[in-house]
């Protein structure tokens, strides 16, 4: 199995049912940025039963902070990027960690030169 980096999109679908998620198959290879857990909990209305389902999920993967070289390297996204600044968070981590995005959102990731997306 690969290394990749989660997008909040996924974790959203995997909420949804739009995505299955098998926690066993999410390891030391299975990351995601804190800039997504923001994101996913910042949604309205989120049930107590899907607030217990992202601890779940994110108990079993690497949660990466946003990093001094990981803002900088937003913020050098951003001067010339008309994405999102969550998203330039998420994009810029994967760039550092040199990991592949696994996003459902093709449309503004591939705006970032480097950014391999799965």
């Amino acid at each position: 199995m690969m290394r990749v980096l989660l997008d909040s999109n996924i974790l959203i679908g995997v909420l949804n049912g739009l995505i299955d998620w098998d926690s066993s198959s999410a390891s030391d290879l299975t990351f995601v940025s804190t800039m997504s857990v923001m994101e996913v909990f910042a949604f309205s209305g989120l049930s107590e039963q899907e607030k217990k389902t992202i601890d779940l999920m994110l108990g079993n993967v690497i949660l990466t902070p946003v990093s001094y070289s990981i803002a900088k390297r937003a913020g050098e996204l951003a001067r010339t990027r008309r994405i999102g600044k969550a998203d330039l968070l998420i994009a810029a981590t994967a760039l550092e960690l040199g990991l592949p995005l696994m996003t459902r959102n093709v449309k503004d990731f591939k705006k970032i030169p480097g950014l391999k997306l799965i």
